[in-house]
């Protein structure tokens, strides 16, 4: 395995650092902007639905004022959670602040954005990670644990089988994400939203999130700084 040494240990100039830095994140943004945009959509759905069949109940000649009122509330309670899951979303562009959460709901929550762009290029995904109180940098896990998984899958023959673990110890996590290909796999397809993520980029936004990370063909390995019993947010 290739391992990422500690960004206090390589004398890198600090501009070319930054440079290689912001071109992961933008590179990372891309692959992941249509899955942003499907989230976004889903999240919009459900108040187009109600609102179309209110719609229609208003044509009727003597429209039912209390079904249309209950309609009325369904698309403000609607309303209210669409504008909170576009305001997290629009967080994985933007990070208001760098909480905790759970290495268990962060990787889910990481898995979720990318489910179903894998399930079309031929991945299913088994998360071994127990809920526990292990939590650490949510930004940390969105850009290096989403990146790793990319760069992963990019390169890998399809149908695969990912597996994700994770082991603490000594004030760390380390979450390992593994794949198999299954008999007859082909390469997978090319991305269509924008270039293969490389390890460089991955290592680059490592560094900046102070991530240890192992890579080979079919593993990756990341330590996270763990902060035990911190106030976990998303």
């Amino acid at each position: 395995m290739t391992e990422q040494q500690a960004p206090a240990t390589r004398p890198v100039d600090a501009g070319h650092q930054q440079l290689q830095e912001e071109s992961a994140r933008y590179a990372l943004l891309r692959r992941i902007a249509p899955t942003l945009r499907h989230h976004l959509a889903g999240a919009m759905q459900p108040i187009g639905m109600v609102s179309a069949i209110m719609e229609r109940r208003l044509q009727a000649a003597q429209p039912d004022l209390a079904v249309l009122r209950d309609n009325s509330k369904s698309i403000s309670t609607l309303s209210r959670s669409a504008a909170s899951a576009s305001m997290n979303l629009i967080t994985w562009v933007a990070p208001k602040d760098n909480g905790a959460v759970s290495i268990h709901e962060g990787v889910e929550e990481c898995v979720g954005m990318l489910s179903t762009d894998l399930a079309f290029r031929g991945f299913t995904v088994t998360n071994q990670i127990a809920p526990s109180d292990q939590a650490t940098s949510v930004f940390a896990l969105r850009s290096v644990f989403t990146g790793a998984l990319i760069a992963l899958t990019d390169t890998a023959l399809t149908p695969a089988a990912i597996t994700i673990s994770s082991v603490a110890a000594d004030g760390q996590t380390r979450v390992v994400i593994s794949i198999s290909s299954e008999p007859g796999a082909v390469a997978a397809d090319e991305p269509r939203s924008y270039r293969k993520l490389g390890w460089n980029d991955v290592l680059a936004l490592a560094s900046a999130e102070q991530v240890g990370l192992k890579h080979a063909a079919d593993r990756v390995e990341m330590s996270f700084t763990a902060a035990i019993n911190a106030d976990v947010t998303v």
